[in-house]
């Protein structure tokens, strides 16, 4: 998706496991973790089709006005999966409560990741995988949809997306549900979030602290990385 490039396999195999699990998940209603492997794999669907369709306006493969047309009709499915996922689990039993790990509130804080019906506790604390990935994908398309019309300004959705994901990943930060590290499962949306985080001194030294941890905790960046928080 970021380097305009097709998948390297083809859709037919996302489709085929997006379909496995679709089976896994009907047959299984009270497997949870059936239910997450249906959701991680149409989230990988929905990623290839983007990269294909965006590959193709690339090339030139597709007339502006399919290519709007495609648009809209991943759009509309986004918004429905993306529905889905957040009416998938509504009990309110269903979230963390309390976040003994995090340090008291203070004017540093930059989301209220404490909000007690937003990240899944115990057997559901995947669900919290789920929605960011699916948020990053999302983020990165709506950005590459900006970034094909350069005289309109970015959608207001896109800061909005950041802010979420990164409440989401304080949230599994601070909670004591989640296993030993569990905000590396988020490590690979940090950088797409703090690309639309506002660039004052506060969110840029919460970028900073974030991508510190997780170097501590063992992701290391790659030596030919460049990112503007570091210059």
């Amino acid at each position: 998706m970021m380097g305009g490039g097709k998948t390297v396999l083809g859709r037919e195999w996302f489709a085929a496991c997006a379909d496995f699990y679709k089976r896994q998940a009907r047959d299984k209603p009270e497997d949870l973790g059936a239910r997450f492997e249906d959701y991680f794999a149409t989230s990988r669907l929905h990623a290839t089709d983007i990269a294909i369709l965006l590959a193709s306006k690339t090339t030139e493969q597709i007339s502006d006005e399919e290519f709007a047309q495609e648009v809209a009709a991943l759009l509309t499915r986004m918004e429905t999966f993306g529905q889905e996922l957040q009416t998938s689990f509504t009990d309110p039993s269903c979230f963390i409560k309390t976040f003994p790990l995090a340090p008291p509130p203070s004017e540093d804080d930059i989301t209220d990741f404490r909000d007690p019906n937003f990240c899944y506790a115990d057997d559901y604390f995947t669900m919290n995988f789920v929605l960011i990935d699916f948020w990053a994908i999302e983020l990165m398309f709506r950005y590459q949809l900006s970034m094909a019309q350069p005289n309109q300004p970015p959608p207001q959705i896109l800061g909005e997306l950041a802010f979420r994901k990164a409440k989401m990943m304080e949230a599994v930060q601070y909670c004591s549900q989640g296993p030993p590290g569990a905000i590396l499962g988020t490590q690979a949306s940090l950088g797409i979030t703090s690309l639309f985080l506002p660039k004052d001194q506060k969110h840029t030294y919460w970028c900073r602290t974030k991508f510190a941890l997780m170097e501590r905790l063992g992701y290391v960046l790659p030596s030919h990385s460049f990112h503007p928080l570091f210059t």
